[in-house]
């Protein structure tokens, strides 16, 4: 008897497929380590853990990747999880983990010079502004600047060199103006001038 948890994403059958030629008539001679090592190298499994509970009853938790961003980079998509990892992107993944995309606009640049910036930012993000995260829908990295487009089409501009400082000064200014604006009330929201917060209102002239 195998049980199987813990999969939201990857199909059950598929996990089981992995694990049958490893899985003998004897659960004490079935070797654990390596059921644990042939499913954590199924993208998309984070981590596995394997029990047995006797006389015949083998438990198989899995912890799955979680994307937080698609990447496109290149005529390539690929999803990126708070740790990093790339993950392969396809019409069912596409479909079933809405986040927010990520547009590397320098075609020149390998990805490797952006990921651990990328990977930074968004573990920031996620621990202390997950409001700001919430809300984005489109981010596009050239030349130094990254443009983020929240999803009430607010548009805002920060420079690569210190993004989490300008992230912080935007957060305490989203503060002082609430309750009586959001971002959503503005049309673009510039950060790249030192200590700055550069804004213009929307469904307001001049």
């Amino acid at each position: 008897d195998i049980q199987i948890s813990g999969n939201n994403y990857i199909d059950t059958s598929h996990i089981e497929d992995e694990i049958y030629p490893l899985v003998s008539s004897s659960l004490l001679s079935i070797n654990l380590t390596d059921i644990q090592n042939k499913l954590q190298s199924i993208d998309y499994i984070d981590a596995v853990m394997v029990s047995r509970i006797l006389p015949h009853t083998l438990i198989i938790h899995i912890v799955e990747r979680s994307p937080i961003l698609l990447l496109n980079m290149a005529d390539k998509i690929t999803f990126m999880d708070k740790k990093g990892t790339l993950l392969p992107a396809n019409e069912k993944s596409i479909s079933i983990f809405p986040v927010p995309v990520l547009s590397i606009l320098d075609k020149n640049e390998p990805i490797d010079k952006y990921l651990g910036d990328i990977t930074h930012f968004f573990q920031f993000l996620l621990a202390e502004y997950p409001i700001f995260y919430k809300n984005l829908s489109e981010v596009k990295i050239q030349a130094g600047v990254w443009e983020f487009y929240s999803d009430n089409n607010t548009k805002i501009y920060a420079h690569d060199s210190y993004l989490i400082s300008q992230l912080n000064i935007l957060k305490y200014f989203e503060k002082t103006v609430h309750p009586m604006r959001d971002l959503q009330h503005y049309r673009y929201i510039d950060l790249r001038i030192k200590d700055q917060v550069i804004v213009k209102e929307k469904y307001r002239k001049g």
